[in-house]
């Protein structure tokens, strides 16, 4: 029931956020980047991994760009659709990133060194879908909810407010995420730190 459920959810929250005007996801974005920055884990963190925005999603570049303006470090993943697995790379510049697997940007794994999960200190989290408990519907993939499963450093979910639903089915691997925003919230999710 729960694959069905996650599929349904997917397919509607989707739906939702293609249909979100171009200039209105771009306004929104630009919100949601700012606002990250005033987090206080984010101003504490020298490095941060975040994922390389794509088609309707929070355009995280604006996020990208402040973090090298403030001598962050920015860590990008590469998925590894064979193995489902997650490697992450540091990026100094967009032309560190090409497109990839379905035209997502990647970093361009054959110039760039891996990066060892212990260097990372927070982690942007993307979903289709979030609820107030912190749980998520990502694409289907399982790569962060893998990838995240031993880490211990702030966690924070970014999304349009009409990615936000009442409840997200949760499977036996499915992982909270302490932290949620968007253009009009920051949700703290209760039970974490």
């Amino acid at each position: 029931m729960t694959d069905a459920a996650k599929k349904k959810l997917r397919k509607d929250v989707l739906r939702l956020r293609d249909n979100l005007p171009q200039e209105e996801r771009e306004r929104m974005s630009q919100s949601i980047g700012e606002r990250f920055t005033s987090l206080r884990p984010v101003q504490e963190c020298r490095s941060l991994m975040i994922f390389l925005s794509f088609g309707s999603e929070v355009n995280t570049d604006y996020i990208i760009a402040r973090a090298w303006q403030q001598q962050k470090r920015v860590l990008v993943p590469l998925c590894k659709p064979e193995t489902r697995e997650m490697t992450v790379f540091a990026i100094e510049t967009f032309a560190d990133v090409e497109p990839g697997y379905f035209g997502i940007r990647e970093p361009k794994k054959n110039s760039l060194q891996p990066v060892a999960k212990e260097e990372i200190e927070l982690v942007v989290v993307p979903a289709v879908a979030f609820d107030r408990r912190g749980y998520r519907v990502g694409y289907g993939g399982g790569y962060y909810d893998r990838f995240l499963q031993d880490m211990q450093v702030p966690k924070i979910g970014l999304a349009f407010s009409c990615q936000l639903v009442p409840e997200v089915p949760v499977g036996p691997y499915d992982l909270p995420v302490p932290g949620i925003l968007t253009e009009k919230e920051y949700i703290v999710v209760e039970g974490f730190p």
